[in-house]
C-alpha cells in the first residue's frame, strides 16, 4: 500500500506483474506504443509516456531515442473499457404509524356494600404505535475500466535470434463510475511503480492518494496542475 493517513482522494487499484528472472534489464530504454489504434505523436500518448519515463528514470534507467541503443524496448498501452451495468440488492428500512386512538368505558361505582350505584365514563388515549420493516431495492451504476498495461522486450543484440523476449509486463485497472482516463493515468503509473519489473505473484490491490502521485512522480508545475482534485 502506497498511501499513508490523507485527506485527498484514494483509489485502490488492481495491479498484477511478472518479470523474466533469467535476464537483467540493461540500462537504457525507449517507450513505444503497445496499441496500433495510439499514435506515438498523440499528445495524450506523450503525456502518458513521460509519466512512465519519469519512474524509469527515478529507477536509474535511462531513456535513449534510438531503438537499436536500446536495452530494452517499453511497449506502453492505455485504455477506457466499454459502459457496463452493474446491480446491487440492498434492504432499505421502512417505517409505518398506526395512529393512536381515544375511547371511552364505562366504569361501575359501588358503595360499601358493594352495591351498583351508578357508572361513570373513563376516557383512554393510546398512543401511535410505529412498525419497522425492510424493503429489498435494486440499484443500477454504469462501470468503466480504465487499464494501463506495459511491457518490456529484451531489445540487446543478440536477444531477438528466437524472436522477443518478454522481460517484464504490468497491468493496473480500476472499475468504478468515472469515464475520465486521463484524471486516472498518473494514479496508475503511480501504483505500478513500486512493481515495474518485479513479480507480485498475484494480482493485488494498491491504495494511491493524490499525494502518492506528486510523491512518486515529481512533475513540473504545469503537469501538477494536470492532475484533477476530486
Amino acid at each position: 500500500m502506497l498511501s499513508a493517513c490523507s485527506f485527498s482522494p484514494r483509489y485502490s487499484f488492481e495491479v498484477d506483474s511478472i518479470c523474466n528472472t533469467k535476464l537483467g534489464m540493461g540500462e537504457s530504454f525507449i517507450v513505444t506504443s503497445g496499441n496500433p489504434s495510439i499514435n506515438e505523436n498523440d499528445l495524450r500518448f506523450g503525456e502518458v509516456s513521460s509519466y512512465f519515463k519519469l519512474i524509469m528514470n527515478n529507477m536509474g534507467y535511462f531513456e535513449t531515442y534510438d531503438v537499436i541503443r536500446a536495452d530494452m524496448i517499453i511497449e506502453l498501452d492505455y485504455y477506457l473499457g466499454e459502459p457496463r451495468e452493474s446491480f446491487s440488492v440492498r434492504s432499505v428500512p421502512m417505517t409505518h404509524t398506526i395512529p393512536g386512538r381515544t375511547y371511552s368505558i364505562e366504569v361501575p361505582v359501588y358503595d360499601d356494600s358493594g352495591k351498583l350505584l351508578r357508572y361513570t365514563h373513563e376516557v383512554i388515549t393510546e398512543p401511535d404505535s410505529t412498525h419497522t420493516y425492510y424493503e429489498e431495492r435494486v440499484d443500477t451504476q454504469t462501470l468503466y475500466e480504465k487499464g494501463l498495461r506495459a511491457t518490456a522486450y529484451d531489445s540487446r543484440p543478440g536477444s531477438a535470434a528466437n524472436g522477443p523476449t518478454q522481460l517484464w509486463n504490468i497491468n493496473v485497472s480500476i472499475t468504478n463510475g468515472s469515464k475520465d482516463l486521463r484524471k486516472y493515468i498518473p494514479f496508475m503509473i503511480t501504483a505500478a511503480a513500486p512493481y515495474v519489473g518485479g513479480n507480485t505473484g498475484k494480482c493485488i490491490d494498491v491504495v494511491v492518494s493524490e499525494e502518492d502521485v506528486l510523491a512518486v512522480l515529481s512533475p513540473p508545475e504545469s503537469a501538477t496542475s494536470g492532475i484533477p482534485a476530486e
